[in-house]
């Protein structure tokens, strides 16, 4: 993982030779043209004006310092006392929120690039992956469903055509989908897309406080979210690439 935290901080420091400083994207025309020239890859609705310009890097600062700080959180841990050495429930939880960070900041970025004030579909994910160029996907393998922690959730009836387990994370629509397509039916994740829905509905389960991290340890979540979080870190890399 430290070598994409590496490559994000080479392009972040690209990317800010390109726009130059404040002061010139406030005040020069031909500057803001250079900047909207950039943003319109992602969408030729990007406006050449100053506030315009000046809103969208500040989002894109955002967005990118918060999936760096994510992603260099190399050992995370969260909820233990800082004089002693962190158990595993503290491990998880500090990968859950790790991996929060990181799609916070995957979605800022997104959202700013593509235009996007509502919530990313799969389409849009899938616009945006698609802008980027990235290489083929390798499939993330769900948990082992022989696990006693997550067997005996897989095998709980479903209400009102959601699992035992979608329910227990409080997932609707596309989140449920996602969840029970790689846990419940204990299908690979073998597109970026998916890995981007994924991350989400995950994302979602733990800051909404379903998703608790005796659960992340007891279903062997934490390599996936590890996984997930680096994943998302490429595609951003990926695409602050197309704006130098």
């Amino acid at each position: 993982m430290e070598y994409l935290t590496t490559h994000l901080e080479d392009v972040w420091r690209d990317l800010w030779q390109a726009f130059g400083t404040r002061e010139s994207w406030t005040s020069e025309n031909a500057k803001c043209k250079d900047i909207q020239h950039r943003l319109s890859y992602f969408n030729s609705l990007h406006s050449a004006e100053p506030d315009s310009i000046d809103d969208v890097i500040q989002a894109l600062s955002r967005g990118f310092n918060l999936i760096k700080s994510g992603l260099e959180w190399q050992e995370p841990a969260a909820g233990h006392n800082s004089t002693k050495e962190p158990n595993d429930t503290h491990k998880a939880r500090g990968i859950q929120w790790r991996l929060v960070m990181a799609y916070n900041g995957f979605e800022m970025i997104t959202k700013t690039l593509l235009i996007k004030e509502k919530y990313l579909t799969p389409e849009t994910i899938k616009d945006f992956t698609n802008k980027c160029y990235l290489p083929d996907y390798s499939s993330l393998n769900p948990p082992a469903t022989t696990r006693v922690n997550l067997e005996k959730w897989l095998n709980k009836p479903s209400r009102e055509e959601k699992s035992a387990i979608a329910d227990f994370l409080s997932l609707e629509n596309g989140d449920k989908t996602i969840i029970e397509e790689w846990i419940v039916k204990s299908t690979p994740v073998s597109t970026r897309v998916d890995a981007v829905r994924l991350a989400k509905a995950i994302r979602n389960a733990t800051a909404h406080g379903a998703l608790s991290a005796s659960k992340v340890n007891e279903w062997g979540l934490q390599k996936p979210l590890l996984t997930l979080s680096g994943n998302l870190g490429e595609i951003v890399l990926a695409g602050m690439r197309k704006l130098i």
